[in-house]
């Protein structure tokens, strides 16, 4: 990215404290010889030994390599890898996620601290507006998508789509404001969660909806849709946003809000990035205590759990975080939580450090209420909203399948969870196969009146369990404006007047039983089957997943009519 030199030496110059000025501009020139360094030495060098190692590995290694894929021996060495693929995981992946999180740990500290330009967003934002107005001067003959590599992204799946396509660089990875007297913090596309909760809580303050896993970006979850605990009162994560910044297809920047491109503000979130480059969001925050005091209500009928879950969410004193996992048809554990100061002086010991990384994966520890009964329990604010992070939700089990273990968690939990992306790399052709036909990832957005016929269904479907519960308000928009969301049917309204409807997501994640007995199930079969459902009763599904729906049910549930007429 390029940087007008006028606006780097005020930068250098008039920003931050002495220190700071003197961190940067060392920062500064050993950037400019490094880059004079790589240039014109590093560079060459290593572009002749690679023409070297090329050449050798064609007329070698690359013959060997054919010889051994024809052999009887590859079938053999791919299952293996296949069904040891765990310890390969703890072998590989995890040391090498481990060092990448301390790095960007590391690296994001010294940026934020030192480094940090957000009065420079106008800067990086032009050099998104070249490029696309580059990409139009050259004639648009690609689709154009942001540079990101897709490895990266939390889907498990490993897309190409991106191969074919002109790539958009858009490094915008700061937090560019907290207004406290606004209750706002205005951030760029590429900042993810656990950035935000590092810097947001020691402020005192978090998103109103705030999403769990570390690595979530804000452009991936507005462009895509975010859902967490509170979702009950704000609704989506794009419920809470003030403004939007966009470039867009022709190379200019807008600003939307309810008020002004109001058409675009509501069809930007669920669009996936197709309507143009998100820059900078303006999200509402909340005040917020250091830990949450949570209570554990276990359920042991099918009723019960979603007559409860219906009561709870519609209380007008609802607790500021609902969440439920459902273990079996039958029984799940509802858990609610409120901000709090922590516990009184004799309850000390009921403070759960969750986060810990000898501590049992969350939804094993919620699972154990279904035996001990109702209790109650505070967890430090961040590793609240980060509970699921170090099990992948339940995920992890299906990579490593004992990393539940407490032999496991001492002696390799201070590693971490592995990294998706990572384990995305490291994916045998076998195993890519088997993450789309053989395992199954979806969540569906439902009427919560739909809630015990959606767990029927994913039961007899997948019989896959535990499942995500996270109660989820779609608003009437008052504007008119319904984006990719349907106009809700069964209208409640809320505190503030407006009109909405409570749905849940119903997420599964995991092999079906009959997969793992080596007895027929199709997944094509079976997932367009939930999807039916949702689009019977007026719901979703989240695009994360693998879709098998036809173009004409796709549009049926997933555009709105401005961006069916943009085609």
């Amino acid at each position: 990215m390029s940087i007008d030199t006028a606006s780097r030496q005020d930068y250098m110059q008039c920003e931050g404290s002495l220190l700071k000025r003197t961190v940067r501009a060392t920062h500064n020139h050993i950037v400019h010889v490094m880059t004079l360094f790589w240039t014109y030495l590093v560079l060459p060098l290593l572009q002749a030994v690679q023409s070297v190692l090329l050449f050798v590995a064609n007329i070698t290694v690359m013959p060997l390599f054919a010889l051994i894929q024809k052999s009887p021996a590859y079938p053999v060495l791919l299952e293996f890898f296949t069904e040891h693929r765990g310890w390969v995981l703890v072998g590989t992946v995890l040391p090498l996620s481990f060092l990448f999180d301390h790095y960007f740990r590391v690296r994001n500290w010294y940026y934020r601290h030192f480094l940090s330009a957000p009065h420079l967003h106008d800067v990086r934002v032009r050099e998104v507006q070249r490029q696309v107005c580059a990409w139009n001067e050259a004639g648009r003959q690609k689709p154009m998508v942001t540079a990101r590599p897709p490895w990266l992204a939390m889907s498990l799946r490993v897309e190409s789509f991106k191969e074919s396509c002109e790539k958009i660089k858009i490094n915008l990875h700061d937090i560019l404001e907290v207004d406290t007297a606004r209750m706002t913090v205005r951030c760029e596309p590429l900042v993810d969660m656990g950035q935000i909760t590092r810097h947001l809580i020691p402020m005192g303050y978090a998103l109103s909806v705030m999403i769990e896993m570390d690595d979530l970006t804000v452009g991936g979850l507005l462009m895509g849709v975010g859902v967490e605990v509170s979702s009950h009162i704000y609704g989506f994560l794009s419920e809470t946003v003030v403004a939007y910044e966009v470039v867009l297809g022709d190379g200019s920047l807008v600003r939307c809000t309810r008020e002004e491109n109001a058409d675009l503000f509501h069809a930007l979130p669920w669009s996936h990035g197709t309507l143009g480059f998100l820059v900078a969001a303006e999200l509402k925050i909340v005040p917020v205590k250091p830990y949450v005091h949570v209570k554990y209500i276990p359920c042991h009928t099918q009723d019960e759990y979603a007559n409860k879950l219906s009561l709870i969410t519609h209380a007008p004193n609802t607790p500021e975080f609902v969440e439920a996992t459902i273990y079996s048809r039958e029984t799940a554990v509802i858990f609610t939580g409120d901000f709090s100061d922590g516990p009184p002086a004799s309850q000390k010991h009921k403070i759960n450090h969750v986060g810990r990384w000898w501590k049992p994966w969350f939804y094993k520890h919620v699972e154990s209420f279904l035996e001990k009964g109702e209790d109650e329990e505070w967890i430090p604010l961040r590793q609240y909203y980060h509970r699921h992070t170090r099990s992948i939700f339940w995920e992890l089990r299906e990579v490593i399948p004992f990393c539940n273990a407490w032999w496991y968690r001492w002696v390799f939990g201070w590693l971490g969870a592995p990294k998706i992306a990572f384990i995305k790399l490291t994916s045998t052709p076998a195993v890519r196969e088997a993450s789309v036909y053989s395992h199954v990832v979806q969540d569906l957005v439902v009427p919560l009146t739909e809630l015990k016929n959606a767990v029927n269904l994913y039961d007899d479907a997948f019989d896959v369990y535990p499942l995500l519960f996270y109660p989820v308000r779609i608003y009437k928009q008052d504007d008119g404006y319904q984006g990719m969301l349907h106009t809700p049917r069964n209208l409640r309204t809320a505190e503030d007047g407006r009109q909405y409807e409570m749905y849940c997501d119903l997420g599964v994640y995991g092999v079906p039983p009959k997969v793992k007995n080596k007895q027929p199930w199709d997944a094509i079969a079976e997932v367009r089957r939930i999807e039916k459902f949702a689009r019977d009763v007026n719901g979703y599904q989240l695009l994360y997943a693998d879709c098998f729906m036809t173009r004409d049910e796709f549009e049926t549930v997933s555009m709105c009519p401005a961006h069916r007429a943009a085609q």
